[in-house]
């Protein structure tokens, strides 16, 4: 209610209430986009670890969830994971093989995701949402992570209307 009520302080009524719909319809993009595509990662790399018997395979998949958090490659955890799983010598070459495929597949899964949901009903394109996100995780942590793409998706949204402006006004 107060976002509502400082949009509309600032640009209007009819335009403070589309910057508040936008605000919230980027966090609610972020969220599924980073968070539920680093839990779906996560998920289907904790799957892959239980059935290669990688000790630790719960807490090796929360680090996994926190990394696709941070926006940092899940490549950091499966690595030392497939070296363990080759080294340790428990398993066949086609097993270790079937595990490695699985597990770098899983890895790379975000790749596929995250532009598939990052941007979804969001009037932004998404790689403006996606540097928001980056540079306020960078900057700020978490709360950055949402904020800095609310603060890019409405600066982007006020940018073309003001350019929409001055075309309009050049024209008359």
């Amino acid at each position: 209610k107060a976002v509502g009520r400082i949009a509309t302080a600032l640009a209007g009524s009819s335009k403070g209430a589309q910057l508040q719909s936008l605000s919230v319809a980027t966090m609610r993009s972020v969220a599924t986009g980073v968070i539920g595509v680093a839990a779906i990662q996560a998920i289907l790399l904790g799957i892959g670890f239980l059935w290669a018997s990688v000790p630790g395979a719960a807490l090796i998949a929360v680090v996994a969830l926190l990394l696709g958090i941070m926006q940092l490659p899940a490549l950091l955890i499966i690595l030392p994971v497939l070296a363990w799983i080759w080294l340790s010598g428990d398993g066949s070459t086609v097993m270790n093989g079937v595990f490695t495929v699985y597990l770098m597949v899983a890895g790379l899964a975000d790749n596929i995701l995250k532009p598939m949901l990052l941007g979804r009903g969001v009037d932004v394109p998404m790689p403006v949402i996606l540097i928001g996100a980056l540079g306020g995780m960078v900057g700020m942590g978490l709360i950055g992570l949402f904020l800095g793409s609310v603060i890019l998706a409405v600066g982007y949204r006020l940018f073309w209307a003001w350019v929409d402006q001055e075309n309009m006004q050049s024209e008359a």
